[in-house]
C-alpha cells in the first residue's frame, strides 16, 4: 500500500476511534444526568411532547405489534413512564386491555400525557399513576404486562426496579423494556433507520442522549441490577433497539 493511503486510511482509523470514545462520553454523562434528575421537569417535558414523541412513534407502533403478535397476557397493562401517553394511547386504540395504567414520576409528564389521551379520546380507557418506580404503588401479582421505552436509563436504582416489578407481575406476567443502543454496526444502523422511518443519523443522537449501550446490559450497571435482583430475563437485539424481557420464568 503506498505511503499517501496508509496515512489516509490511519487518520480514518482515529477518527472512528475518536468518535466512538466522544459518543460513548457524551452517552455516559448524560445517563448520569438523567438518573440524577429522574422525571423530566415541566420546560423539558414540553419540549420533549413537541420534538421527541414525532421521532419516537416509530417505536411506539413497533412496541404495539409485539403486543400483538406476542402470546403473553394482555388483560392488565402498566406503563411505566408513560411520558406523553402516546403508547398509551396506542395500546387502547389497538390492544383494547381491560385494564391500562400509565405511570410517571414527573408531574408535568402526566399533565401532558392526560392532555393527549384526552385528545385522542382514551380518558375512558387509561388511569395515570404520578408515582415513583422504586414503589410501584399496585396489587402485588396485579398485573399481567409491564412495558417501558426509554426510561430504564432514567432509574436511579435499577435493582429496586426489577425487584418491584417481579412484586407487581402475575406468576405469568412479563415486562418488556425498551431502550436505544448506540454501540451498533452502521449497518444495523442503517437497517434501523430503514424501518424506524427515520434518518439514521438522527436516531443514533435520540440513543447517545436519551438510551444505554448494549455494554451495559451485558457488563456494566444494569446486568449488575439484574444479577443482584434475581429476577429472571433475556436480552434482545433489533438494531438500534435493545430489548430486555423480565419475568419469573424465563430460563437463561
Amino acid at each position: 500500500m503506498p505511503i499517501a493511503s496508509r496515512i489516509v486510511t490511519r487518520i480514518i482509523e482515529r477518527i472512528a476511534i475518536w468518535e466512538i470514545v466522544m459518543l460513548n462520553l457524551i452517552n455516559y454523562i448524560f445517563v448520569k444526568i438523567q438518573r440524577k434528575v429522574q422525571g423530566i421537569p415541566r420546560g423539558a417535558a414540553h419540549i420533549y411532547d413537541s420534538l421527541a414523541t414525532k421521532y419516537l412513534e416509530p417505536l411506539y407502533n413497533y412496541v404495539v405489534q409485539d403486543i400483538l403478535k406476542g402470546n403473553t397476557n394482555r388483560r392488565a397493562i402498566l406503563e411505566i413512564g408513560c411520558g406523553t401517553g402516546v403508547l398509551l394511547s396506542e395500546i387502547a386504540e389497538n390492544i383494547n386491555p381491560v385494564i391500562l395504567l400509565g405511570l410517571d414520576i414527573s408531574p408535568a409528564m402526566i399533565k401532558i400525557s392526560k392532555k393527549n389521551i384526552i385528545k385522542e379520546g382514551k380518558h375512558s380507557k387509561v388511569d395515570l399513576l404520578l408515582a415513583d418506580t422504586h414503589k410501584i404503588p399496585l396489587r402485588p401479582g396485579s398485573i399481567d404486562l409491564i412495558v417501558s421505552t426509554g426510561t430504564l436509563h432514567h432509574i436511579r436504582d435499577p435493582e429496586t426496579l426489577f425487584k418491584e416489578i417481579t412484586a407487581v407481575l402475575n406468576s405469568r406476567g412479563e415486562a418488556w423494556i425498551y431502550e436505544f443502543s448506540h454501540d451498533i454496526s452502521i449497518e444495523e444502523l442503517k437497517e434501523s433507520s430503514r424501518k424506524l422511518g427515520r434518518p439514521w443519523i438522527l436516531i443514533k443522537l435520540a440513543a447517545v442522549m436519551h438510551g444505554l449501550p448494549r455494554r451495559e446490559y451485558e457488563r456494566g450497571y444494569i446486568l449488575d441490577a439484574l444479577i443482584k435482583s434475581e429476577i429472571s430475563y433475556t436480552l434482545s437485539y433489533d438494531g438500534i433497539i435493545t430489548l430486555l424481557k423480565l419475568s419469573r420464568n424465563f430460563n437463561r
